[in-house]
């Protein structure tokens, strides 16, 4: 899929566009989450593995397009403020 749409830069934008308040929303959670932040191991631990998750869609999904790591560094700094 990333072939067929990474020809069309308009198209890499429009998805870019629909990660960042995913990844926002739900990194949000985990910060905001009470029981979490009662556990600081449970807090990382979460932390962590979100964004591995996030990690390893932009390289299997977006062969590590520079757009979409962008894009995921600016969303968790912007959750994390």
């Amino acid at each position: 899929m990333y072939n067929v749409f990474s020809r069309v830069d308009k198209t890499l934008s429009y998805i870019v566009n629909k990660m960042n308040p995913y990844i926002m929303l739900e990194g949000a959670k985990i910060v905001k989450n009470e029981e979490n932040n009662k556990d600081p191991i449970l807090f990382t631990t979460k932390l962590l593995a979100f964004k591995e998750q996030i990690d390893s869609m932009i390289e299997v999904a977006f062969k590590n397009d520079m757009k979409f790591e962008k894009a995921r560094d600016q969303s968790f700094q912007n959750f994390m403020n």
